[in-house]
């Protein structure tokens, strides 16, 4: 049957109906219908529920609590539960547990401690996704399935056999040879060479590994989780029609353009409070463009984190509401908190949600009412619109994993959560969110087509995704490629070239790098090429250019044999240009360098002033542009044109001016 049809954008939460007594689902429903609640996520780690012994499947109790919530008018999103496998099957194969770099196995209990790579707990979590897909794959009150949850190759890795002996054999699948690997790592270097791939260890934090071998390992089990997750994908495919996702997090320890390849919907978690928000324009931005579909927001919270604690403030009134908007305003189709109601014993019970444990709507349950309300308000409007812009960066999963091995130049307080390479990108998103422009942050496998603007800040490596010969053709054809500081400097593996200083760079532009300097402390005074000064920051990359290429900003003084060099320059190329950017400049800086590349493409940007980020939304029968002040201070946006606001029935011509966590959903007349 097909599924029910459900207004967009969808407001939900996980729901735990298998931990609580079947009778307070009535009372739990109840309250998601005053809430205004019109989509749960149930089932994601409810595997023994399911399968209390093997192949005995016991769906009765998900079957009642899907026709409960039909009956409300609530639909689901199922999830596969293979993030928490049961006991018995544990039991059955106690080398399913992952082991850590300690050589400790994990134990039952928590989330996702088992190995990808473990054969039994592959086929058993496909055998339990296909139950379920059997049961429940054409349910009219089923819109959607999510696989697991925020699977991730986070801290070292498991050290599992099994993971060891798929890691020699990947690395045989991409070298071919023992000789051709010692030869690319170059391993005479402190006579690391080996004489065969069972030689190659799995990388433990206490040795001064090659970082070559850090890198395999990681790209080894990102791999892993993305197999892993397809196989399950592959089922559900094969037993239904809805849209199918896995739920991930903020971090770059998966590549979310590999994962979501063979997926239909993107799923995205997050929990931020009024200090962290500003990084989601980022990751929503880098959700967008993944998919032609709009993204869904699986998790986030209502009000604060925490599991035995709570580390939390009590966020400003408005923040929820702000926090729920944002996606939306962004690109999505759905934002979903977690939790629906409290846990009432076990894991994160001062985790923020929108009951209580004792079934009491906390503060926020206003704001959630308000955005339910909204959402009904805005839908035909934002069900038949789409972001739309031309400008476009690049953020790549490879880069940072070669940076988490070779930070270039060190990053004071980089961490697995907040990487080198996450916090120089945030600061130049940040440079570009505050100017309004909306960008499209493309994976490396995304198509920038149809845009006319690409930024590729950091970008160690283009030997990835035939990026190389793919920018190349779009600048030939028209575009403007602003090649950023460390762009192109690295080959596939994090290695130097050997015979220039980059893969394309300086090929297409004519210009030579001559140099590549640290300068922590500013010893390295630049120019515009008017006389004003550039500040350039922690470390720059200087050019000899051709005659035809213009000088954007040069070395003034410090260092004599750096005095003249080009730190900036641009450079016709066929039909395009390529603009150089040596460095990570100042903020004022680097929106001069952007302002004077929007005026050569003519590229129009929304126009806001504080923490304001504003979206143009194109269909065939609407066009508008939304806004969401997300820093609790007044901003300002302006319109050319008349524009009515979907959530007052206001209308707007000119400056308007947004209270702290206001939204504008603005509809052009």
């Amino acid at each position: 049957m097909d599924a029910r049809p459900i207004r967009r954008p969808m407001l939900g939460a996980a729901y735990y109906p298998e931990a609580w007594p079947e009778s307070e689902q009535t009372r739990d429903i109840a309250m998601m219908q005053k809430a205004g609640i019109t989509v749960v996520r149930i089932g994601e780690f409810a595997w023994h529920k399911m399968e209390p012994r093997e192949g005995e499947y016991d769906f009765s109790w998900l079957h009642r609590v899907i026709g409960r919530l039909e009956q409300a008018g609530i639909r689901v999103i199922l999830g596969t539960p293979s993030a928490c496998p049961p006991i018995w099957l544990e039991e059955k194969d106690p080398e399913m547990r992952l082991i850590d770099d300690m050589d400790q196995r994990h134990q039952h209990g928590g989330r996702r401690h088992c190995c990808s790579n473990n054969p039994t707990f592959l086929r058993y979590s496909v055998k339990i996704a296909e139950e379920m897909a059997k049961e429940f794959g054409h349910h009219p009150n089923v819109i959607g399935w999510q696989i697991d949850n925020e699977i991730a190759a986070f801290d070292f890795g498991c050290y599992c056999p099994h993971c060891v002996r798929e890691f020699r054999n990947h690395l045989e699948s991409r070298y071919g040879t023992i000789e051709h690997l010692n030869e690319r790592w170059n391993l005479n270097l402190f006579s690391q060479a080996y004489n065969d791939f069972s030689q190659v260890p799995q990388p433990r934090p206490h040795t001064w590994h090659s970082p070559h071998l850090w890198f395999e390992w990681k790209t080894f089990h990102a791999a892993s989780h993305v197999r892993f997750i397809k196989a399950q994908a592959d089922v559900l495919h094969r037993c239904t029609d809805r849209p199918v996702g896995t739920d991930m997090m903020p971090v770059f320890n998966q590549d979310y353009g590999k994962m979501n390849e063979f997926l239909d919907v993107v799923q995205y978690n997050h929990y931020d409070d009024e200090y962290s928000l500003k990084r989601e324009l980022f990751w929503f931005d880098y959700m967008r463009p993944i998919k032609d579909t709009p993204f869904w927001v699986t998790e986030t919270s209502t009000n604060w984190n925490g599991a035995t604690s709570t580390p939390s403030n009590l966020r400003p009134e408005g923040f929820c509401r702000a926090n729920s908007w944002l996606p939306i305003v962004l690109g999505a189709e759905a934002n979903m908190y977690w939790l629906w109601r409290q846990h009432w014993a076990g894991h994160e019970l001062m985790h923020g949600a929108v009951l209580y444990a004792s079934g009491r709507p906390m503060h926020t349950f206003g704001e959630v009412q308000e955005l339910a309300k909204g959402f009904g308000e805005c839908a035909d409007f934002l069900e038949n619109t789409r972001v739309r812009t031309d400008f476009a960066m690049i953020a790549s999963t490879t880069t940072d994993y070669l940076m988490k091995q070779q930070e270039v130049v060190w990053e004071e307080g980089s961490h697995q959560w907040e990487t080198a390479y996450t916090k120089r990108l945030m600061r130049i998103y940040d440079a570009i969110a505050e100017t309004g422009i909306r960008p499209d942050v493309l994976t490396p496998m995304g198509s920038f087509e149809g845009h006319s603007i690409l930024f590729t800040p950091f970008l160690l490596t283009l030997e990835e995704e035939n990026l190389q010969s793919r920018i190349t053709d779009w600048v030939e054809k028209g575009g403007i490629w602003i090649a950023g500081p460390m762009t192109d400097i690295r080959n596939d593996i994090g290695a130097h070239y050997r015979d220039r200083e980059t893969g394309i760079l300086e090929e297409l532009t004519g210009a030579t790098l001559v140099q590549q300097i640290p300068d922590a402390e500013h010893r390295t005074p630049c120019a515009w090429a008017d006389g004003t000064e550039f500040r350039a920051n922690k470390w720059l990359q200087l050019y000899e250019v051709p005659d035809d290429a213009e000088v954007l900003a040069t070395v003034t003084g410090g260092y004599s044999a750096l005095v003249g060099k080009a730190v900036a320059f641009r450079k016709k190329v066929g039909k395009g240009e390529i603009w150089v950017l040596g460095t990570e400049p100042s903020r004022e800086d680097l929106v001069r360098l952007l302002k004077a590349v929007l005026d050569k493409t003519g590229s129009i940007q929304p126009k806001v002033t504080g923490k304001v980020a504003a979206a143009y939304r194109f269909g065939s029968e609407f066009r508008g542009i939304c806004a969401q002040e997300y820093g609790g201070k007044a901003g300002t946006l302006v319109v050319s044109r008349p524009h009515t606001d979907l959530l007052t029935g206001e209308t707007y011509t000119g400056n308007i001016a947004l209270d702290p966590w206001q939204t504008l959903i603005l509809q052009e007349d």
